[in-house]
């Protein structure tokens, strides 16, 4: 049949899309930057970027389809991610004082390295992970709700709208102070402080794990494993980190002294064993879809039928992959020392590849079930890897953390990446053009991320010690700037009035770390004892429990037990109304949820990042 005179070819891959996903990603991503050395943990944004992208394309622009929203959004965030990757391990620099040996060319050409290692390396899993598996990826389904509402009936999209208005309300009030961050359950009914019952107010942990369904039930066993069964034995045994020795957990206090215990406990064995059974499951998931594995890269080598291919063929993978290494080479030679041999860095390399894929899969798998990811433990593992090729001195932990940041860049991606995937699958977009999209794109987001990092740093400072850091510097440039400094509130230990807490707790973390690697008191014990659980578990039970209860051990309690309250709500709304009114009309609400929350939370980091970059 004759095409149409005058009908237009439909629009997808457009100048439009790319040019606006690039500027919408890059405020998201100096946005994100800031939130996420505030709070710890970064939003991925692909909810946000998608609304934005329907007021811009089709509310001003008045002419993109849902498949172009779907290019914008994909390149929005594609370009906003990286941040979790360089906000992870490039502020421990600052941390520990080599603040004079950074050289940003060779860090953020790294990071570009590990953005597009991480695309074209997650390529060749995107069958077996959402055609085969089908895992659910909650921000993925959310999504495609957003850009199909308009087209699924004026009851969906106000669902949608509703779900929004909720969790946005009451974001910006817990921003503002007008609500708790959290709400202490336990204090409330009177119940012991060892009995953990601390929840966030987070609608969009309540929403990912209503899309999560029978996930975030595995996700709240493990929640109560960790907490009402793991540590309790723990103490009992006196299994607890120095400086925690307590009589009994009946004898914590609620409030503060409770939450450092759990902290503390968290570092020192749940979060080493929950990133062992991450690990140990993600193998055994590898290994049983081995056989579907290898038939999805035999088909990425094979010509496509009737002269059209669906994804990226193993050519374009190979360059892609060569590009990132050989960018990767360079960025640690350039930072390594003299004294390094290249045979050393080869092997640093080679071994951070290997690494990267395996980090790949984990958090695809991860946030395939969960949209959460281990990411910054990951990167603890990565950057311990480096140091102990590349050895354990002060001269070697800029290239170390170099190395690191790639890996952790690229594992980020690789999560986002897969999660774009399975919105395009859902709503019937072509693979190859949105893995195009990302290709042509990946490389933006990390230099943004860098600059970003570093502005906040010479304007803030960041980190545990940020008080006494502004202290010194106004203490330097003389009397004057000191007294105005403490004028303004400011001393060794407090923040002056006006200037945000930027705590950087993953970076924090990461300096613990790299102190132990240094000592040599690595816990490897407990990784191994964790993977080893996570592998049999996945292998005999289910394939992926052992991620869906590692990752319970490793994220905070407040935030799981409310995804995990998500999927039980899931399930029991199933049952109740039937699986398809739960999809049509729970799904719609839940996606709202998320998408409020995420919104508010881009919005409020932009406006204070920008305050910073423009002496607001």
């Amino acid at each position: 049949m004759n095409k149409p005179l005058g009908r237009a070819p439909y629009r997808e891959l457009t100048p439009a899309s790319l040019s606006g996903g690039i500027l919408v990603g890059a405020l998201m991503n100096m946005g994100i930057c800031y939130a996420g050395l505030q709070i710890g943990f970064t939003i991925v944004g692909s909810t946000v970027a998608a609304v934005l992208g329907f007021g811009i394309l089709r509310g001003v622009l008045r002419k993109g389809s849902i498949l172009e929203v779907n290019i914008f959004q994909t390149v929005a965030s594609s370009v906003n991610v990286v941040n979790a990757g360089v906000i992870f391990t490039i502020p421990v620099l600052f941390l520990l004082g080599f603040e004079e040996n950074i050289s940003w060319p060779p860090l953020i050409a790294a990071s570009i390295a590990g953005s597009l290692l991480g695309v074209v390396m997650i390529i060749p899993l995107r069958k077996q992970i959402i055609e085969f598996e089908r895992l659910r990826f909650p921000e993925g389904v959310a999504v495609a709700t957003i850009l199909k509402s308009p087209g699924a009936g004026v009851t969906k999209s106000m669902l949608l709208l509703a779900g929004i208005a909720i969790s946005g309300i009451t974001a910006v009030a817990v921003h503002m102070g007008i609500f708790p961050e959290t709400l202490n359950l336990g204090k409330t009914l009177g119940t012991p402080a060892g009995l953990r019952l601390v929840l966030a107010l987070s609608f969009l942990s309540l929403g990912a794990g209503f899309l999560a369904g029978r996930g975030g039930l595995v996700i709240l066993y493990g929640t109560l494993l960790n907490f009402w069964v793991l540590i309790p034995a723990c103490v009992s045994l006196g299994w607890l980190p120095e400086g925690g020795v307590i009589s009994s957990l009946s004898s914590l206090a609620h409030g503060d002294e409770a939450s450092a215990f759990f902290a503390k406990f968290a570092h020192f064995t749940s979060r080493h064993v929950g990133i062992g059974m991450i690990l140990g499951g993600a193998v055994a998931g590898l290994i049983v879809a081995a056989p579907a594995l290898k038939a999805a890269l035999a088909s990425l080598r094979e010509a496509p039928d009737g002269g059209r291919r669906e994804e990226i063929g193993m050519g374009a993978i190979r360059t892609g992959f060569v590009l990132g290494i050989l960018l990767l080479l360079v960025a640690v030679r350039w930072t390594a020392p003299e004294t390094v041999s290249w045979g050393r860095i080869v092997a640093v390399v080679t071994v951070g590849a290997g690494w990267l894929w395996i980090a790949g899969l984990v958090v695809a798998q991860t946030t395939g079930r969960t949209d959460w990811s281990p990411l910054s433990g990951l990167a603890l593992i990565a950057i311990a890897l480096m140091m102990s090729i590349l050895g354990t001195g002060n001269e070697t932990i800029v290239a170390a953390v170099t190395v690191g940041a790639a890996i952790c860049v690229a594992t980020s991606m690789c999560a986002d990446m897969m999660a774009d995937l399975k919105t395009g699958y859902l709503i019937g977009s072509r693979p190859l053009r949105q893995q195009i999209a990302q290709i042509a794109t990946c490389w933006i987001g990390p230099a943004i991320a860098v600059v970003t990092v570093s502005v906040l740093w010479s304007a803030y400072a960041f980190g545990p010690d940020q008080a006494g850091v502004l202290h010194a510097r106004a203490e330097s440039a003389g009397p004057a700037a000191l007294a105005d400094f403490e004028a303004s509130g400011g001393s060794e230990t407090t923040l002056p009035a006006g200037i945000p807490t930027l705590g950087a707790p993953q970076a924090g973390a990461l300096e613990a770390a790299i102190n132990i690697v240094q000592s040599g008191d690595v816990p490897l014990g407990k990784y191994v004892a964790g993977a080893v659980l996570g592998l049999v578990i996945s292998i005999l039970v289910s394939p992926g429990l052992g991620v869906m209860v590692g990752l319970s051990l490793y994220l905070p309690f407040m935030y799981m037990i409310v995804f995990g309250l998500g999927g039980v709500l899931s399930i029991l709304l199933g049952r109740w109304k039937g699986d398809r009114w739960a999809e049509d009309y729970g799904v719609p609400v839940a996606a709202g949820l998320i998408v409020g929350d995420a919104l508010v939370g881009v919005g409020f980091a932009i406006v204070q990042v920008s305050s910073a970059q423009f002496g607001g």
